[in-house]
């Protein structure tokens, strides 16, 4: 399971820092779409639906790089209180427990997504792109994503639990 730890890593991270691009070209539509509305008068029937898809996407594909640099919101007053030791066994129970809730998600979003791709849905407005399809397809990929990293860190040795990492960043 060692030999997984780095490479799942790696590809959180590699995912984490490409969904910048994704926020990028959300605001660059923004832009363009305000551009068109305001100064010309046409408004697109697009951008709004393609701006959502890609912060999405961004969002849910994030989750793998928030986990393995361990930048989640936490209370680390308890830290303080129990000492390192005991905070590190605390640290593994919440990973079991996070990876428990994951697993639960993933079995949850396994029907929603195999019923869209046996039939695809639409958003059903003018553009009426497949972006209901995508996302609970992406939702239920991220979802494994996040629970591999939870795997990854939960065989990640005691020491390395203690601060947050930036794996693949040199």
């Amino acid at each position: 399971m060692q030999k997984l730890v780095e490479p799942i890593g790696r590809l959180s991270v590699f995912l984490g820092k490409a969904c910048g691009v994704f926020y990028l070209a959300a605001i660059g539509l923004s832009v363009y779409e305000v551009f068109m509305r305001y100064a010309l008068g046409a408004p697109t029937s697009w951008t709004s639906e393609t701006i959502m898809a890609l912060v999405a996407t961004a969002w849910l594909f994030c989750v793998g790089a928030v986990t393995q640099q361990r930048r989640h919101i936490t209370v680390t007053t308890m830290e303080l209180l129990v000492g390192e030791q005991v905070w590190r066994r605390m640290k593994r129970i919440a990973i079991v427990i996070s990876m428990l809730g994951v697993g639960g998600l993933i079995i949850m979003l396994w029907g929603p997504m195999v019923k869209v791709l046996a039939a695809p849905q639409t958003t059903g407005s003018a553009f009426d792109p497949p972006i209901p399809t995508y996302v609970k397809t992406a939702f239920f990929f991220a979802g494994a994503l996040y629970f591999l990293q939870l795997l990854a860190n939960l065989f990640t040795p005691s020491k390395d639990l203690a601060e947050p990492t930036e794996m693949g960043v040199e």
